[in-house]
């Protein structure tokens, strides 16, 4: 297998950094050697030793003198660094994706919605109501994913806390592709609105309670979108 000679060292971090998220190469394993690779890939040794500091630097694999490179164990991965986010979404299947998704979210949405209620400053508020204002104009389900990414943003934007707003960001492709699937229900206009609008008033009125408990619910029902969607197959929702 021969890499294009364009960005050498990022197209083999993507295929080793998913091999290792995929299984291919199991934890505790040793990474093929150098040569190895060298003879795959057609590549030099200082490439490779370059992917090897990237997949360090993200915590899939650590290198020791006579031992080689090893993939180390999951705990010990950045799961929150772009890459491996992504690789982990590419390697699991749709559903323990979505499961672990709606986890996570369940775990700091509500809490955040919460707390935006009550750190939102002036311009936190508009950009919450713009997000949901846009959501509302939107003619068709693509239409309405970029603002319904914005919407979510903006609340972890508006608590004012930078490890919130980094969370979000970070799991900014993981959350686009949950509203991918579940925006696959043939009413996910008429049922998104309702659910986001109780939390943009809840936040709006700076009622923390409420904003927590509407996120809530909105997660719990975006869940369940997925799972008509899932369980009725290619031959869609009756």
């Amino acid at each position: 297998m021969s890499l294009k000679p364009r960005n050498l060292t990022e197209q083999l971090v993507e295929t080793l950094g998913l091999r290792i998220v995929s299984g291919d190469y199991p934890v505790g394993n040793r990474l093929p050697s150098e040569q190895y690779f060298g003879e795959e890939f057609e590549v030099s040794r200082p490439i490779l030793r370059e992917v090897t500091k990237v997949l360090m630097a993200k915590g899939l694999v650590e290198s020791r003198s006579r031992i080689g490179t090893t993939v180390r164990a999951r705990e010990s991965w950045s799961m929150l660094d772009p890459d491996v986010l992504r690789w982990t979404i590419q390697s699991l299947p749709e559903q323990a994706f979505i499961d672990f998704l709606f986890d996570t979210r369940m775990v700091y949405e509500p809490g955040a919605a919460a707390l935006a209620a009550k750190n939102a400053t002036s311009d936190d508020l508009n950009r919450i109501r713009s997000a949901y204002e846009a959501m509302e104009d939107a003619d068709t389900a693509s239409d309405l994913l970029d603002p319904d990414l914005q919407f979510h943003q903006a609340i972890v934007d508006a608590t004012q806390n930078p490890f919130l707003a980094h969370i979000g960001r970070t799991l900014y492709n993981a959350l686009r592709y949950s509203i991918e699937l579940t925006s696959r229900h043939p009413q996910t206009h008429d049922l998104s609105l309702p659910r986001h609008k109780a939390v943009c008033d809840a936040i709006l009125m700076r009622d923390g309670e409420k904003a927590g408990r509407a996120m809530q619910v909105l997660l719990e029902e975006s869940r369940r979108d997925f799972i008509q969607v899932r369980d009725a197959g290619e031959e869609g929702i009756q």
